[in-house]
């Protein structure tokens, strides 16, 4: 196996201050490689988004640490604000947290790429990851409330893969689509993740989508965490 991506090691999260304060995220440990995927599975409740907010960087961890491509990710200072939001990046749920509902997809792509990766030809890299998302080109110039559902999700897969990025977050990506329309949009994500070579780590309650996954991690109590 290659080097690591993603570490985690030791994660935990509480909510709340005193004798108010209770755990939601028990100590989390799990690695990611290159074109891997993790399935984090549990019941509601026991800090599976949590978790995802924190390998995002939107918030803090109670104890622990993670490192991105052997960086400690936890400590912004020692990397460069704009290489931090590039190299972790998101798949809502809805798709429409991800792009600016009055621009294009394309413009969405664009203005990503010239935030994040300045000196890159956007063309370029919109072609790239529009095709690594299996999104069809036609539909750069539509605006989200434009789209299906599915070809929302595919965008919202491709706006984060222009900026190249080395792990992606994925929570409940398929959740609000059909059946046929999950399926397929969930088909195209792992195959995304297995020829760009970034690492996936997928919330999600669907076990079928779990089962896909290179592994799973089972976030079954406060105090229980087991690999499958």
């Amino acid at each position: 196996m290659s080097r690591a991506v993603l570490e985690v090691t030791q994660i935990s999260a509480t909510h709340g201050r005193g004798a108010k304060e209770r755990q939601v995220l028990a100590s989390t440990n799990f690695e990611i490689s290159a074109g891997e995927s993790i399935a984090v599975v549990g019941s509601s409740g026991a800090g599976k988004t949590t978790l995802a907010e924190i390998v995002l960087g939107l918030r803090a961890p109670a104890t622990g640490q993670i490192k991105v491509q052997g960086q400690q990710w936890a400590a912004p200072h020692r990397i460069a604000a704009t290489e931090r939001r590039r190299l972790v990046q998101g798949v809502p749920q809805d798709p429409a947290a991800a792009l600016v509902p009055r621009w294009t997809i394309r413009k969405s792509m664009a203005n990503a790429i010239e935030r994040l990766l300045p000196g890159h030809s956007p063309e370029q890299l919109i072609a790239q990851a529009s095709e690594l998302a299996h999104f069809d080109p036609a539909l750069l110039e539509r605006r989200p409330s434009q789209l299906s559902g599915g070809q929302a999700q595919r965008a919202a897969l491709a706006r984060a893969l222009a900026v190249q990025p080395a792990v992606l977050v994925a929570d409940e990506p398929t959740s609000a689509l059909d059946p046929q329309t999950a399926l397929a949009v969930s088909t195209d994500l792992l195959a995304t993740i297995a020829l760009s070579g970034v690492a996936l780590l997928l919330v999600t309650h669907d076990p079928q989508l779990a089962a896909r996954c290179t592994r799973t991690v089972r976030i079954c109590a406060p105090d229980q965490i087991r690999f499958n």
